[in-house]
């Protein structure tokens, strides 16, 4: 009987490039979606924080004068220093983000910081103050605000202060004083760091005019604020 060969099944072709050239589409895909993440990671960072805005603004003052101080150090002695017990002065500006931010008369006792990026002592003292705050050592009825004021970028140091701020974490009300000092003038501002410390009837309680340390800074804190520093847990 005669036997029927069954044909065999044939074998499909491969394409030994076809691999090779799956795995470089592969490759070209991954390095453009990379590309385009990294872009897009970039970008973000640009739109979170922008330093390139204007670093000085315009101010608004309204009260009496402050003389500025005659020495560095601490002052609170008014038979000495005529700005304490004087009424804080209603400071109005803006912020790097050109938000509006008032230092006024509402009950809270507060500090206000004079600070220039250029002044290694302001470069020391600001981590102090964020360490401070941090930590949970400024008392909770005490608030804390900053000026950013003498900008001028020809003499480097910390330049643009925004990007000083922000690397340094000053989570703070920042007001940006006008490009003639203005704030920091009408406020007697003598040497850097320069700051005014205001208990909740708005009075000047003290001033300071220099680089302090962080017990001293914590100290006039809580005396500012009339008691001692809340727990912060």
């Amino acid at each position: 009987m005669a036997q029927t060969k069954t044909p065999s099944a044939k074998k499909p072709t491969v394409n030994p490039d076809a691999g090779s050239n799956r795995m470089f589409m592969f490759a070209i895909i991954g390095i453009l979606v990379l590309g385009l993440a990294g872009i897009a990671f970039v970008a973000t960072q640009r739109d979170a924080v922008d330093f390139d805005g204007e670093q000085t603004g315009e101010v608004e003052l309204d009260g009496n004068i402050i003389l500025p101080m005659s020495e560095s150090g601490v002052s609170a002695d008014p038979s000495t220093d005529a700005a304490i017990g004087q009424p804080l002065p209603t400071l109005t500006g803006t912020g790097f983000n050109d938000e509006q931010i008032v230092i006024e008369d509402d009950g809270r006792a507060k500090v206000i910081y004079f600070l220039a990026h250029w002044c290694p002592h302001c470069q020391a003292e600001v981590p102090r103050l964020v360490e401070l705050i941090d930590s949970g050592a400024k008392p909770e009825n005490l608030d804390i605000y900053g000026v950013s004021t003498s900008v001028d970028a020809s003499r480097g140091g910390a330049y643009p202060p925004a990007a000083w701020f922000d690397r340094e974490g000053f989570d703070v009300p920042v007001i940006r004083d006008s490009t003639s000092n203005d704030a920091f003038n009408f406020f007697g501002g003598g040497g850097f760091p320069y700051a005014l410390y205001v208990d909740a009837d708005n009075n000047i309680v003290a001033r300071s005019s220099g680089e302090l340390e962080p017990s001293t800074i914590q100290a006039i804190w809580e005396s500012t604020a009339g008691g001692s520093a809340t727990d912060s847990e």
